[in-house]
């Protein structure tokens, strides 16, 4: 499959005090081999010479400063909502990319005639590079998603084109005339779980998600995220997307275990003397009651522009609980296996 005309791209990289990390991404990132693109650093408040290596090093790049870390969600808002290209690709700024890695993702895109307005790619630890980070997002019915390969040896076992239920935001290239139907991200979530969040709603709009094994990028995981409360925000983050994305008879349905995996969950944490763990899980859920109003706001226009029932949601997730099947070992994950 390939584009007879390929259509301009504007590439966007989040940057926070990254230097060292953005040097090598936009080193990358120029040697794309695409004939029509465009690449923006977005700066949210780098304090660590980052928005000096741009000026001085890459002129030609369109560098966006935000003057404060407002988190990824609100300045990947501002940017997109500023620009009008059809097609943007979000980037993080802790990656390496093929050369081909775009041309791979548009030609998927632009060929597809099913409703597909997003495509993902093939992410391989960067510095393990047998192995895969992500190969898309998967998600079970609780709204716990999780990175879909993540440590598994690339056997060529996700070397198909097909559907995940989420792209991950580390790579997601999306058109714009879905960005304008599903709107931003959430802007509260600040870390972790947006793209879940927002690919959802893309999916309650009849919208889908394509994983390209062909394009490749290489991740440096977790090396921009290593002072962030990682559980307490997934946590809170899974929960909001619950409440706002599931009809009622789907939430009435599904929070009453949910509540009771998260009970043995604190009581699993507890035993086992993982404090801060521990107390992510009423935290989350003390956010979540306090912000109650706003996403019912959300969940009121989500709801009301939907068109994909939840029967045909829940087909692409899985139906039992991925955190019990941690704690069972019938499942891994590098992030939450001791969780």
């Amino acid at each position: 499959m390939k584009c007879r005309k390929y259509p301009h791209v504007d590439i966007l990289i989040l940057n926070f005090n990254g230097k060292s990390l953005l040097k090598r991404c936009l080193e990358s990132v120029e040697k794309t081999d695409y004939p029509d693109f465009e690449i923006f650093v977005i700066d949210n408040g780098s304090t660590d010479g980052s928005v000096e290596l741009v000026r001085e090093h890459y002129p030609w790049i369109k560098l966006i400063e935000m003057g404060s870390n407002i988190g990824l969600a609100a300045a990947y808002n501002r940017v997109i909502n500023s620009l009008t290209s059809e097609f943007f690709a979000l980037l993080n700024n802790d990656v390496e990319v093929d050369r081909y890695w775009l041309k791979n993702l548009v030609n998927v895109l632009v060929e597809a005639n099913d409703n597909t307005m997003v495509t993902t790619c093939k992410i391989k630890f960067l510095h393990d590079k047998k192995r895969i980070n992500s190969a898309g997002g998967n998600c079970d019915i609780y709204g716990v998603g999780w990175n879909r390969g993540n440590g598994e040896l690339d056997n060529g076992q996700y070397d198909k084109i097909d559907e995940p239920f989420y792209s991950t935001g580390t790579v997601m290239l999306i058109r714009r005339t879905l960005w304008e139907k599903v709107g931003g991200f959430d802007e509260r979530y600040l870390l972790y779980g947006e793209d879940l969040d927002w690919c959802w709603r893309a999916r309650l709009l009849g919208y889908n998600i394509k994983y390209v094994p062909q394009s490749i990028v290489y991740h440096e995981w977790q090396a921009s995220r290593r002072f962030v409360p990682i559980v307490y925000l997934l946590e809170r983050n899974w929960l909001c997307t619950l409440l706002k994305n599931y009809s009622l008879k789907t939430l009435i349905s599904v929070l009453p275990k949910y509540l009771m995996i998260k009970s043995l969950k604190f009581l699993w944490l507890f035993l086992r003397r993982k404090r801060n763990e521990m107390l992510a899980v009423p935290r989350a859920l003390i956010w979540n009651l306090f912000n109650l109003k706003e996403s019912l706001k959300r969940r009121k226009e989500v709801q009301s522009t939907r068109k994909v029932h939840d029967r045909e949601i829940q087909k692409r997730m899985l139906k039992k609980s991925f955190e019990v099947s941690l704690w069972l070992e019938t499942e891994k994950h590098p992030i939450l296996r001791n969780y």
